[in-house]
């Protein structure tokens, strides 16, 4: 049985419960309130007996011949009559019903002697039939005895009750249909967030956000659902990118790890055909199988530096001092051209919030990449501060790229118009790129041909 059924039968339920005890109260006044009508009647219906008496004492009936008439006349809804004669037997009506102040009365030697007599020479300051007891009066010859019928009460809510009841069925079956629309408009987010989550366990992904109004238990578990599935769908996104990536890093690794296999494969085969025993040949054939046995381990190293970057192990984030950072860069770049003007310079910055190691390894590419296409140009690093963020620019003299160049410099084994001309791997910028994005940095090229290049590492 759903929930959006249960909870419209436990309103329907709740309903009738209540419209029960609401029709038990009513009853219960009712009767209450019937029988002080009663009583009310009752003292009507003492006049109303001593008139019907002198009434047929006037047609010369006596009181047991009148009594049964009497009865007749007298009883009512919820009202039992019975007729004794002046010794208290019985005449006519309901034999069950003797009042119990008749006994008393007998024994006092009759109703007179409850009344008190007047004081002399004043009239009688009471009416002697309010002093009867309320179930008993008295008439000529005898006595008449009233008393409550409760049965009969109840006989006559019969028909309250058959409207009440009529009147609560059709309430709870119209409790039972709203209730059951209200449970399924309520329920409808649990549902929907019960199909998203079967959606999830199939394999379905994408992100779904639900939107509730009012601050219920239902909201509350659809923002944890929204929260649940953003963070389900960012850790898949972030899977899909790094597969992607490994893919791509698989693909170019052997493409590129091809071209050196190649040709030094092809020596071999021609050192096996006899040019091994030409000494000269035999020594170009070497030379060039080094030089490819040097580009290959430099692509390796490179692929495995850049596959390191790749991985899920978060950068270690410390203060680093960018003065002795960038000293220590220039000096490396000045060991391997001494003839260029290779400088740096700080302006309003010390430090920088960043792994040492990549941030380093970020700087060095960049320079390498500068040697590499800006032979004898100068180089010039400088560090800045810029809205809160500290900026690192390397920035050379050189021949600068294309617009072609510029867009696809971070692209892995991208080379550019001069590939051939220059040794390198391609892959220098790419890991300045991953190693500036570990920290949450950005790197960008602004280069024009005959304008130099620009690199900014902004963290």
């Amino acid at each position: 049985m759903k929930l959006a059924a249960r909870l419209s039968a436990l309103y329907a339920i709740l309903l009738g419960v209540t419209v029960l005890i609401v029709i038990l109260a009513s009853s219960i006044a009712l009767v209450f309130e019937l029988s002080r009508f009663s009583g009310d009647v009752m003292v009507a219906k003492h006049e109303e007996a001593r008139i019907l008496v002198d009434q047929y004492r006037r047609e010369g009936m006596t009181l047991r011949q009148a009594a049964p008439e009497i009865v007749n006349a007298l009883s009512g809804i919820g009202l039992r009559v019975t007729v004794f004669d002046s010794k208290g037997r019985y005449l006519a009506g309901d034999k069950s019903l003797r009042p119990k102040p008749l006994d008393g009365v007998l024994a006092a030697g009759g109703m007179q002697k409850f009344i008190p007599p007047a004081p002399r020479g004043k009239p009688m300051a009471l009416d002697p039939t309010r002093l009867e007891p309320l179930s008993l009066t008295y008439v000529e010859g005898g006595y008449v005895g009233f008393g409550a019928s409760f049965p009969l009460l109840l006989v006559s809510l019969i028909p309250y009750w058959r409207i009440v009841l009529t009147i609560a069925v059709a309430a709870i079956l119209l409790s039972w249909f709203v209730g059951r629309l209200f449970a399924q408009q309520s329920l409808r987010p649990i549902n929907e967030v019960s199909n998203s989550l079967q959606a999830l366990a199939d394999g379905d992904f994408t992100q779904r956000k639900f939107l509730t109004v009012g601050g219920d238990e239902i909201a509350s578990l659809t923002a944890a659902f929204n929260d649940a599935v953003a963070s389900v769908a960012t850790a898949m996104e972030h899977r899909r990118q790094a597969e992607e990536r490994m893919r791509q890093f698989a693909a170019d690794a052997s493409h590129e790890l091809r071209t050196p296999l190649t040709v030094i494969g092809g020596y071999i085969d021609v050192l096996r055909r006899g040019a091994i025993e030409e000494p000269r040949i035999a020594r170009q054939i070497l030379a060039t199988m080094s030089l490819e046995k040097e580009h290959m381990r430099g692509l390796i190293d490179r692929l495995m530096r850049l596959a390191r970057l790749d991985s899920e192990a978060p950068p270690h984030i410390e203060p680093v001092n960018l003065a002795e950072l960038l000293r220590s860069q220039c000096e490396a770049a000045r060991r391997l051209d001494d003839r260029r003007t290779i400088d740096y310079s700080l302006d309003g910055v010390e430090t920088v919030e960043a792994d040492r190691g990549e941030l380093a390894e970020a700087v060095w590419n960049v320079i390498e990449n500068a040697l590499k296409y800006a032979p004898d140009a100068p180089i010039h690093l400088r560090a800045t501060r810029n809205n809160g963020h500290s900026v690192i620019v390397v920035r050379d003299e050189g021949p600068g790229m294309s617009e072609a160049e510029r867009l696809h410099a971070f692209e892995r084994f991208y080379r550019g118009d001069r590939r051939g001309e220059i040794a390198g791997t391609g892959l220098g910028l790419a890991i300045a790129k991953r190693a500036v994005e570990r920290v949450g940095g950005d790197i960008s090229i602004d280069s024009a041909p005959g304008h130099g290049t620009a690199i900014t590492i902004t963290i």
